[in-house]
C-alpha cells in the first residue's frame, strides 16, 4: 500500500515537472541560444538568462507573456541613428529592424518619388545615417521673345542714305514648357518638354534712298552732294573721345566723324559753314546722315552746335 502511495506521488511529480519545464530560444542581437526554464514569463526567463534590458529595446513577446514548450524570444536593441528628413538632422535611439520602420515609426511619410538612403528594406546598424530626399516635378511655362527680322528694300526715289520705315517690326513670344525636378528644393534637372508660337513675329521693313544727287553748277559742279546734320566735338572734350581719330589722325578742325556706309573713310569733303575735311572718323551715334565735325577746342564746338548742312564729296575714298 505504502509503495503504491509513493509510486503515485512520484507520477505526480514527474508530470508538475514536465509541466513546467520548458526549452525556449533566446535571441539577442540576432545571435540565438537555447534555453531550459521553469519560469512562467518572459521577463523571469530572461533574468535566469542574465539578459540586461536597455532603455528602447524591443522584446517579442513581451516581458509580460507566459512563455510555453519552444517559445522564441526576440530582443532588438536599440542603437543610435542619425536622421535626416525634411530639412532637420536628428539624432535617435531605436530598435526599428529596417529603415522603412524606422521611418514610420518617426512619422516620416514617403512621398512617390521620394528617395531614401539607405533603401527602406535595409537593416539598421549602431551609427547608421538615414536620408531622405524629398523629390518634386514641376512643370513651368516660360515665355521668350522671338526676334523679328529686319527687310531692307532700295528706293531709288528717295536721295541715298535717307532711311525710311515702312513697317517698324514686332517681335514675337514663344512659350516653352519644362520639367523640372528638384531634390529637397535644390534643381536638379530642367527638360524642355515643348514649346509653341504664341505670337508671330513682324518683319521691319526698312526703304534706303540710293538716288545720288549731283551738283549741277557751280564751284563742285560734278560732285555729290548729301544733306546732312551735323554737332560738333574736340579732343578730350567727354568721355570716349581723345587725341587720335580712326584713321590715326590728330583730332580737330578739318577732320570730321561719318558713317563709313555712307563716305568711306579718307574721303576729301566741304561742308558749307565749316570748309573743307577728311572723313577721319566714327563714331557710335554717327549713323546715317549724320555727321560730326571736328574743331580745335570744346568752347568752338559748343558755339557752332547742331545744324543742317550741305557736304559735298570732293574726293571718295576706296571702301576699307
Amino acid at each position: 500500500m505504502i509503495l503504491a502511495a509513493g509510486l503515485t506521488l512520484l507520477l505526480l511529480a514527474a508530470g508538475i515537472y514536465g509541466l513546467l519545464r520548458k526549452e525556449i530560444t533566446v535571441v539577442v542581437a540576432g545571435r540565438a541560444r537555447q534555453h531550459v526554464t521553469f519560469s512562467p514569463t518572459v521577463r523571469q526567463a530572461l533574468a535566469e538568462t542574465g539578459v540586461v534590458l536597455r532603455r528602447g529595446d524591443e522584446v517579442s513577446p513581451s516581458v509580460a507573456s507566459r512563455l510555453s514548450e519552444g517559445t522564441r524570444v526576440v530582443i532588438r536593441r536599440a542603437v543610435p541613428i542619425v536622421l535626416t528628413a525634411d530639412g532637420r538632422t536628428v539624432s535617435v535611439t531605436s530598435a526599428a529592424a529596417t529603415v522603412g520602420d524606422l521611418l514610420r515609426r518617426r512619422g516620416v511619410a514617403l512621398g512617390e518619388h521620394d528617395k531614401v538612403f539607405p533603401a527602406p528594406h535595409a537593416s539598421l546598424w549602431s551609427g547608421a545615417r538615414v536620408r531622405v530626399v524629398r523629390i518634386v516635378h514641376k512643370l513651368i511655362a516660360e515665355r521668350v521673345e522671338i526676334p523679328f527680322r529686319v527687310v531692307s528694300t532700295q528706293d531709288p526715289g528717295t536721295p541715298r542714305g535717307i532711311v525710311r520705315v515702312k513697317q517698324p517690326g514686332r517681335k514675337g513670344v514663344r512659350e516653352r514648357l519644362y520639367r523640372l525636378t528638384l531634390a529637397d528644393r535644390v534643381l536638379v534637372t530642367r527638360t524642355l518638354i515643348g514649346e509653341r508660337v504664341m505670337r508671330t513675329p513682324l518683319d521691319r521693313i526698312i526703304s534706303v534712298g540710293t538716288r545720288i544727287l549731283i551738283v549741277s553748277r557751280g564751284q563742285f559742279t560734278g560732285k555729290e552732294l548729301l544733306e546732312m546734320t551735323a554737332t560738333a566735338y574736340a579732343p578730350w572734350c567727354c568721355p570716349g573721345v581723345d587725341g587720335v581719330t580712326a584713321l590715326g589722325l590728330r583730332a580737330g578742325y578739318g577732320v570730321v566723324a561719318v558713317d563709313p556706309a555712307i563716305i568711306p573713310l579718307g574721303s576729301r569733303l566741304y561742308i558749307e559753314g565749316y570748309g573743307y575735311a577728311i572723313a577721319g572718323d566714327t563714331g557710335g551715334l554717327i549713323k546715317g546722315l549724320r555727321i560730326d565735325l571736328g574743331f580745335d577746342t570744346a568752347r568752338e564746338a559748343v558755339r557752332f552746335g547742331r545744324r543742317a548742312v550741305r557736304v559735298y564729296i570732293i574726293e571718295r575714298a576706296a571702301r576699307r
